[in-house]
Parts: structure tokens; C-alpha cells; sequence
């Protein structure tokens, strides 16, 4: 079974996020959800005892934390945060072997900014 990290947009894959964004890095945030209704999503940072869920973020060359994967604090969810780490890891190798050069990651940002499917 293959784990698709789920705050990617539909059909991204993690290897060009990774590669497109030059991510460097990796981190791993616990989480709370501080909604006020069902249809808002805001969370925050806070201290593992106090954490509803946790993050897996891809941090960048430029200082961006990019959400990567959501899971609960259940043995299932850190089974899933372990496998989508590696996989992260796996691809941030991967992108360093040939790393985009700056037309690329232009072209990948424009192309971004005109993406139909993008929220803002």
C-alpha cells in the first residue's frame, strides 16, 4: 500500500514539491484545532500533550514550511507519519542528485500562480 500524503493538492506529487520548492529540510509539528465551526479550519501549534494531530511540514531553501501530511496521535497515524517522512527524505536525495536550475523553478512558479485549480 502506497501512503499519499493528504495536504498536497489533488494529484501533486511529493517528489516534484520537493523538487520544484528545493526543500532542504523536514519538520514534524503537533497540533491543535482551534475552529469555531465545523467549516473552519484553524489550528495551531502547541505542545505535544496538548496536540489533537500532527503535521509533517517540508521546509525549504527560501524558510517555507510546506504541509506535507496530517495524522492523528495514534499508533496508526505515527506508522503513517514514519512512512511518509521516509518518503520525503527519499525524494529530498533524489531532488539534490539534480536540483532545478532557475528558469525551472520560475517556470514551475508561474505556472502556480495560473493554476485553475489553486485556492487562494
Amino acid at each position: 500500500m502506497t501512503l499519499i500524503p493528504n495536504c498536497l493538492p489533488e494529484g501533486e506529487a511529493l517528489t516534484d514539491v520537493i523538487r520544484r520548492e528545493c526543500a532542504i529540510g523536514f519538520d514534524l509539528r503537533f497540533c491543535r484545532s482551534v475552529a469555531i465551526s465545523p467549516d473552519d479550519r484553524d489550528t495551531e501549534t502547541c505542545d505535544p500533550t496538548e496536540a489533537e494531530f500532527a503535521t509533517l511540514y517540508a521546509l525549504t531553501d527560501l524558510g517555507e514550511a510546506i504541509a506535507i501530511h496530517d495524522a492523528n496521535l495514534t499508533s496508526a497515524g505515527a506508522d503513517e507519519v514514519a512512512a511518509v517522512a521516509r518518503a520525503l527524505f527519499v525524494a529530498m536525495v533524489n531532488a539534490r542528485r539534480d536540483p532545478p536550475d532557475a528558469a525551472q523553478r520560475h517556470e514551475a512558479e508561474q505556472a502556480a500562480l495560473i493554476d485553475p485549480h489553486r485556492i487562494e
